[in-house]
């Protein structure tokens, strides 16, 4: 089952970077929003049947790996496309002009030292990722147990209704990415995220209203969150090194659900074990999150301010007045490629430039030490 997971986690993590960054090639400024709302809103359909269904499948059955077959059935549809688009693009690289193809290869040509000169809005938006990324995943993998324990209801009543927390980005998502064309705010939605993650945990897990309602509030953060961060993240950053941008989210919002989880798993086992006292068994669980989504609020701030004083509110820019605000900022974004590749790069190199990295690499080995411990 572990290594079922980590070549699941290897996939998954995978196929969601290589789409956002062929999104960020094809597309940029206005229509970007608009396509990765897209790309999200299919993926959360997805989950929300995936999971209001696994019980029922399986019931109907009467063996519990049945979910695992409609769900190969599911990738190996997916695998095709994906050969499909391969040989679509071969096929276009074939028609291309010589001049185009080394036009489109300078384009994305990535150099590994431009990872030292990320900005620190960047590295801010890093963090966030870390702490409410980390929180809406592990969420997620508890919150159908949860409904269960806590309002004591049966399985499948508790898949069900944990699978509305992923409904939400279904219908706000897709309206979200014209939101960010036409009005802009990623900074405020990115707040709004937070404080919604929080305000549903409080719900979930101090009061007794239906579960429905927190697990709505919290698919509200679930729409929110990510496509604000995306979308900031191809703004700030030159196209070449967009993928691993993108990487480097992915990364930290695996590590920090990693980390997260395992805290989770530990605060569980300290709650009540009292069968008749089950509602009880998630209240560590839940002071957790309600304190987690605080600290994600706080980050969320400073993405805020950062975003004011040092890019001139081009996250908070629509798309007519990100023009004249990307034309003013325009310079400090192609830095990091003059640094990268200046013959003296290693003189606009600090102390500072490693911090980001080496707390990424601290907290992977820590990561990896919990799983080990948890394993052993």
């Amino acid at each position: 089952m572990v290594a079922g997971r980590i070549l699941y986690g290897l996939g998954s993590g995978t196929i969601t970077v290589v789409q956002e960054t062929i999104l960020g090639s094809w597309f940029k400024g206005k229509g970007l929003a608009i396509t990765i709302a897209i790309q999200i809103t299919t993926s959360r359909i997805a989950s929300f049947l995936s999971m209001g269904t696994a019980i029922p499948v399986a019931e109907h059955f009467g063996f519990y790996g049945a979910a695992f077959w409609a769900n190969f059935i599911v990738c190996a549809l997916s695998f095709g496309i994906n050969l499909v688009y391969m040989a679509a693009m071969r096929h276009i690289h074939r028609e291309a002009s010589p001049e185009m193809l080394a036009r489109l290869r300078s384009k994305h040509k990535f150099n590994p030292r431009l990872v030292l000169f990320f900005f620190g809005i960047y590295w801010l938006i890093i963090v966030e990722s870390f702490t409410v990324g980390a929180g809406w995943t592990s969420f997620l993998h508890i919150n159908s147990e949860l409904v269960k324990l806590r309002f004591g209801v049966n399985d499948t009543i508790a898949a069900w209704s944990a699978s509305v927390s992923q409904i939400m980005p279904i219908f706000i998502v897709p309206f979200l990415g014209w939101f960010f064309d036409f009005f802009g705010l990623r900074t405020d939605m990115l707040i709004a995220s937070t404080a919604t993650f929080t305000a549903s945990m409080l719900l979930l897990g101090f009061t007794k209203a239906n579960p429905l309602i927190g697990l709505a509030i919290f698919s509200i953060s679930l729409a929110l969150g990510p496509l604000a961060e995306i979308t900031a993240i191809s703004l700030i950053l030159p196209t070449s090194s967009l993928g691993t941008g993108l990487g480097i989210y992915k990364s930290a919002m695996n590590i920090g659900s990693t980390i997260v989880d395992i805290v989770v798993g530990v605060l569980q086992d300290r709650g009540s074990r009292i069968v008749e006292d089950s509602e009880h068994s998630y209240d560590y669980v839940m002071v957790f999150f309600v304190a987690w989504g605080a600290l994600s609020t706080l980050v969320a701030g400073s993405v805020f301010l950062a975003d004011r004083l040092k890019w001139n509110s081009l996250l908070r820019s629509n798309a007519s007045r990100r023009k004249e605000t990307y034309h003013i900022v325009k310079a400090k974004i192609g830095q990091p490629i003059l640094y990268a590749s200046a013959p003296n790069w290693r003189a606009y190199v600090t102390f500072w430039n490693y911090i980001p990295l080496a707390t990424l690499a601290v907290l992977l080995a820590i990561s990896w030490v919990l799983f080990g411990m948890k394993l052993a």
